[in-house]
């Protein structure tokens, strides 16, 4: 490990770790967004992912003011993730709260001074970062309306289930660091994407206490860098190797039946069904795909049969071909469905691509209803969250 010259800023109130691993991303812009309105109250720690210390120090271009809250490190590699930068940033922190941020992302002026002031009113063990992107307030997690603002909620701290926050697999804001140590959380290194999705599960669905203020200055998602990791299109089973390797780690038992629920749901709409969407054409699918993407979609109907009843009927209709018709029937009244049928139905890249096409095609009655109308009242049903998108917080 290499690091620039020594910080002179002495006990922090948050230590903040940057990752960058591309000398021309923006990351002197991101590191003054941080400090700016901060009061001195946070050190950036930026890591050079393979990329060396004076490198990244020259973009800096820090001036003496800046270089007293600023320190660079070195790491190295050579795996085109976030995941061991972000973890050796955060093993040389000392603050008892700590951040992670993309180089490519900035802070809204003050952000961190506002996140500071709700942990330390409440003792949260998460403060949760309100997000935008340009324009657009992204409302992920979509908490309950009335959250964080004043009133008798105001000190309510979120649940993993009522505040749909498995939604939210970025751990951006806030984090105590005993916490992080305490549950055994650290980023899964060896992905190439979805590397904080166990973290931020396990979090969410701890005995933490999870806070978020909607009305303070957000996390702002850079929409200006082209190679941006996450935005890679990979064979299926290296896109869902996340969600593969989380139900491998025993922790689907370990969850309450509702936090097992909510996370099937969640990784059936905007995993299983989100690998689909992204393959309109048969081209797109790779040898494997088909089998890996059936093999994952059963493995979580599985896991939480009763997921079914909050999904729309054009998002079923999909999951019939890419589960099979017998994975998608009713359950039974004890929640189970009729599995263990080989339906005869072979799934191949063709058939996949026809059925991502005509979800993409779907009126709006499909899209948003359930197959059985009293499902409407679902709480993770479709329009209940089209709902939910459109009262103010």
């Amino acid at each position: 490990m290499h690091a620039s010259a020594p910080n002179t800023a002495s006990a922090p109130a948050v230590d903040l770790v940057i990752a960058v691993h591309d000398a021309r991303r923006p990351v002197a812009r991101a590191v003054r967004s941080v400090l700016d309105g901060s009061e001195g109250l946070v050190r950036v720690t930026v890591v050079a992912h393979d990329l060396g210390v004076a490198t990244v120090t020259d973009a800096l271009a820090l001036t003496p003011d800046e270089r007293a809250h600023v320190r660079v490190l070195g790491y190295n590699d050579h795996v085109r993730s976030p995941a061991g930068p972000f973890n050796h940033g955060l093993a040389h922190a000392r603050a008892e709260l700590v951040a992670v941020m993309g180089s490519d992302d900035t802070l809204e002026p003050g952000a961190v001074r506002a996140w500071l002031d709700v942990a330390r009113e409440r003792g949260s063990d998460v403060v949760l970062a309100p997000l935008r992107q340009g324009g657009t307030v992204l409302r992920n997690p979509l908490v309950r309306r009335g959250t964080g603002r004043p009133g008798p909620r105001a000190t309510t701290p979120l649940d993993a289930v009522a505040d749909r926050l498995l939604y939210r697999s970025a751990p951006l804001g806030l984090l105590r660091r005993s916490t992080l140590r305490r549950l055994g959380l650290t980023f899964t290194e060896g992905l190439a994407t979805g590397e904080d999705l166990e973290l931020s599960v396990r979090l969410w669905c701890s005995d933490a206490r999870i806070d978020m203020l909607p009305s303070a200055p957000a996390y702002v998602v850079g929409a200006d860098a082209a190679d941006r990791v996450t935005g890679v299109v990979r064979p299926v089973a290296d896109e869902l190797r996340a969600v593969t390797r989380l139900r491998g780690t025993g922790l689907l038992d370990e969850l309450a039946p509702s936090q097992r629920r909510a996370l099937a749901i969640k990784v059936l709409r905007v995993h299983v069904l989100g690998a689909l969407g992204r393959r309109p054409s048969a081209g797109d699918w790779d040898d494997d795909g088909p089998a890996v993407l059936r093999a994952e979609a059963r493995a979580w109907l599985e896991a939480a049969p009763t997921a079914l009843h909050a999904l729309a009927r054009a998002d079923l209709a999909a999951l019939r071909v890419v589960a099979g018709p017998a994975w998608v029937a009713r359950p039974a009244d004890d929640g189970r469905l009729p599995l263990g049928v080989d339906d005869g139905e072979p799934v191949t890249a063709g058939r996949l691509a026809a059925a991502s096409v005509a979800r993409a095609r779907a009126g709006r009655l499909a899209t948003l209803v359930p197959r059985d109308l009293p499902d409407v009242l679902d709480p993770e049903s479709t329009v209940t969250r089209y709902v939910r998108y459109r009262l103010p917080w």
